[in-house]
């Protein structure tokens, strides 16, 4: 199985996790972001906002509905610890330790995201504005992916989680979880399933453009 990308620790792999993840080792942490079916391209998101133009991502069905099931148990099973946002969306099983990132949004916007994790705490929440064009943080250009989260929110998810030394993100879009994987000296494995979305992140992972 040739990588699309590998360098400093970091992997990418371009194909559908449903068939790499059974071939690679299990992993010490699963931290992802899958599909929640709600339809995340510019279509959606320009009847919610009229204040600019939206950026047009294109026509896609990856987003049409949620991850299946059999998906989700694959990803948990694929390393001893999960962090998996929009776990509200999935059958998951009870836990303690979920985390929520306060976006301080405003209008139609969602307030908050959750992510389901399998690890003992209690429940975090991290604030960090990403309110349309109004964004903390160093990401200031227009998103490149229609769920883009911020490097910074997947840095947050990692400080929880300081022993794990290999991560695996089996839905990785532009690949932010890797940018801070990278950032912190950990390794990374990322899969995803459009080509668009590995190029955009090995390019970024090569310069060694973090602000995503």
């Amino acid at each position: 199985m040739k990588p699309y990308y590998e360098q400093d620790g970091i992997t990418i792999y371009h194909g559908d996790c449903r068939k790499i993840l059974p071939l690679l080792p299990k992993a010490d942490l699963a931290l992802t972001d899958p599909p929640y079916g709600l339809r995340e391209n510019a279509h959606r998101v320009a009847s919610r906002t009229k204040l600019a133009a939206t950026t047009d991502y294109g026509d896609f069905d990856w987003d049409a509905k949620p991850a299946a099931d059999e998906d989700i148990e694959l990803t948990i099973k694929s390393a001893t610890n999960c962090i998996l946002w929009g776990g509200n969306y999935f059958k998951v099983p009870p836990s303690r330790g979920w985390l929520v990132w306060d976006k301080q949004n405003s209008g139609n916007f969602a307030d908050c995201e959750l992510a389901w994790t399998n690890l003992k705490m209690s429940v975090r929440i991290f604030r960090f504005t990403w309110n349309g064009m109004i964004r903390q943080g160093e990401w200031r250009g227009p998103r490149v992916h229609p769920t883009q989260k911020p490097r910074e929110l997947m840095g947050w998810c990692l400080s929880f989680v300081p022993e794990v030394a290999t991560i695996i993100d089996p839905f990785m879009g532009s690949g932010p979880v890797l940018h801070a994987a990278k950032e912190l000296g950990r390794r990374a494995v990322g899969i995803e399933l459009e080509e668009r979305y590995c190029e955009i992140a090995a390019e970024r992972l090569s310069q060694g453009v973090l602000a995503l």
